[in-house]
């Protein structure tokens, strides 16, 4: 099993039970089932195909009758008095939001959200801060060269996010990461890049952009000297 998906599976807590939403292949409910998680574990996935490879895992784990297979687009076909827990991981940040957004009861008091977008984490982050959900922690995990920042959030109100921060997460959460160094590096090359860019355009319409651009490259790098600051 991979590194990000023990990590994942690793944040499921006791309780009602977990929604997998996009389960692929399975291999976090086959992971519940085998460590003895005793609530509903449902997987659900918008094709076919994947549910018949989930559901050939489960067989050959020896625990398919703990698992519900639902074929449907996110949460829609997932019965809300079932979970209490929701993971939606490997898919992108903004259609991480959209899964949310249509399932209104995600929102309930006792829901915790286990989130693992692949890109536009930011948008993510955003859409979580901005409708009364509070990002609870974070964490990072290396596979294949690649970096993935896992989220857990529930409902409530949030701190203010500064703009950089919806993009690595929130400084006092990932501060001591052993990826934050690496993360703030990506991002501050990210965004000189695009400053640099914006500057010599000759496309008046993102000329507005540049302040913005300039203002989370300036909060990357004050990061960057507290962190410095602190070592």
């Amino acid at each position: 099993m991979s590194n990000r998906l023990e990590l994942i599976a690793s944040f499921v807590e006791g309780g009602l039970g977990v929604a997998d939403v996009g389960t692929d292949h399975g291999y976090i409910p086959v992971m519940l089932a085998k460590r003895g998680y005793k609530g509903n574990i449902i997987a659900t996935d918008i094709n076919d195909g994947p549910l018949q490879k989930a559901k050939q895992n489960l067989m050959d784990a020896e625990c398919e009758d703990a698992v519900e297979l639902i074929l449907c687009d996110g949460l829609d076909g997932c019965k809300p008095e079932m979970v209490d827990t929701i993971i939606v991981a490997g898919i992108g940040g903004d259609a991480i939001t959209g899964i949310l957004d249509r399932a209104e009861w995600c929102a309930r008091e006792d829901m915790k959200l286990i989130l693992q977008p692949v890109t536009k984490a930011e948008i993510l982050r955003y859409w979580l801060v901005n409708n009364d959900f509070v990002i609870k922690s974070e964490a990072q995990v290396e596979e294949n060269g690649t970096v993935y920042q896992i989220i857990c959030a529930a409902p409530g109100r949030d701190c203010r996010y500064m703009d950089a921060e919806l993009f690595i997460g929130r400084y006092e959460l990932i501060k001591s990461s052993p990826y934050f160094d690496r993360l703030l590096s990506k991002h501050i090359k990210r965004f000189a890049l695009a400053v640099e860019g914006l500057k010599t355009t000759n496309r008046e319409e993102l000329l507005p952009w540049l302040g913005l651009v300039e203002n989370i490259l300036s909060e990357l790098e004050m990061m960057l000297e507290w962190k410095n600051e602190n070592r």
